[in-house]
């Protein structure tokens, strides 16, 4: 470990490939670690980096700056009111599917309770007729009137089986008819989905190409699986498992994190090689590059603690100039 002139303190550790990690005061940011440039974070590496070269922030860009600031903040208000109305709309719709749905039951109750009415009619109409049929066959018999007992039998007959086929059309029609609700869109399925597919574009919801239908395949195992799709961590994971079988719609590679939940394909950044700052706890760190190392040597730097650091700024503020 070495103090600079500004008494701050450079910690640099030689690699066995004959790099070196430096770990860089707070007052030079990383040039290893990526960051947007249309972002916060952006924002305070460039005024680092204004610091650093002349020792004060430039009010020019400052200004810029904080019109940039303004900006991201009046596009964050925008995407969240866009979700609220989304949320609102959705809920709304919901509920006038709910309000469809009982106005549908009122009626199909109405229908049935008609159509009951007449089966009951039909049923006491053919009670009546076997009542009379079988008086005709007593009186046919007690007056041998074979002709006549014959009829009535027929009569019997007939009115018996019609009656016996409106009473299994009662017994079908009082059962409880198994009620086909339409199942009214969760708002927070609807709004994941919703970003989900707007972020996926080559996806068809109908599985009419073989990407499409091997995330249909990834969606229903992570439902039997358990997965809840109103979760953030479901759709994550959805996109975690997808870059592993469409990779070719997943330019990236796959973050992983302490949860296997909370994992979510991001893009690669290109860099110097190697990420110091995961390497290192996420200290502000920076690595020389061999030929950096054997430079520094062979002009007599490195063993001389002031102007070995000296070195390591001047790399690190070209490097984050080039950034």
């Amino acid at each position: 470990m070495i103090e600079d002139k500004e008494n701050e303190m450079i910690d640099v550790k030689e690699e066995v490939d004959g790099s070196a990690v430096i770990e860089l005061p707070e007052s030079i940011p990383s040039p290893d670690v990526k960051v947007e440039e249309d972002s916060d974070e952006g924002d305070e590496q460039a005024r680092q980096r204004e610091l650093a070269d002349g020792g004060s922030v430039d009010p020019d860009a400052e200004a810029v700056r904080e019109a940039k600031r303004a900006k991201r903040r009046a596009r964050k208000d925008y995407h969240k009111q866009v979700s609220v109305e989304k949320d609102t709309k959705l809920h709304m719709l919901e509920r006038q599917n709910q309000e469809l749905l009982e106005r549908l039951s009122v009626v199909e109750r109405k229908t049935q309770g008609g159509e009951i009415a007449r089966i009951n009619k039909a049923i006491e109409d053919q009670e009546s007729k076997i009542l009379f049929a079988k008086q005709k066959i007593k009186e046919a018999t007690e007056t041998g009137n074979g002709d006549m007992l014959t009829q009535a039998q027929e009569m019997w007959y007939d009115a018996k089986k019609q009656y016996e086929s409106l009473e299994g059309l009662k017994k079908h029609s009082v059962q409880q008819p198994q009620q086909q609700t339409i199942q009214a869109p969760d708002p927070m399925v609807a709004r994941y989905a919703g970003d989900w597919m707007s972020e996926n574009p080559w996806y068809d919801p109908n599985g009419r190409d073989s990407d499409s239908k091997i995330a249909l395949t990834i969606d229903q195992t992570m439902a039997e699986e358990g997965w809840n799709p109103k979760s953030q961590e479901y759709w994550e994971e959805l996109d975690n498992r997808l870059a592993k079988y469409l990779p070719h719609r997943y330019i990236g590679e796959v973050e992983k994190s302490v949860s296997p939940s909370t994992r979510r394909p991001r893009n690669i950044v290109t860099s110097s090689g190697r990420e110091s700052a995961s390497s290192s706890g996420g200290k502000n760190t920076f690595t020389l590059a061999p030929e950096q190392v054997r430079a520094m040597k062979d002009a007599g730097m490195w063993d001389d603690p002031d102007k070995r650091a000296k070195m390591i700024r001047r790399y690190a503020t070209e490097k984050l100039n080039q950034r």
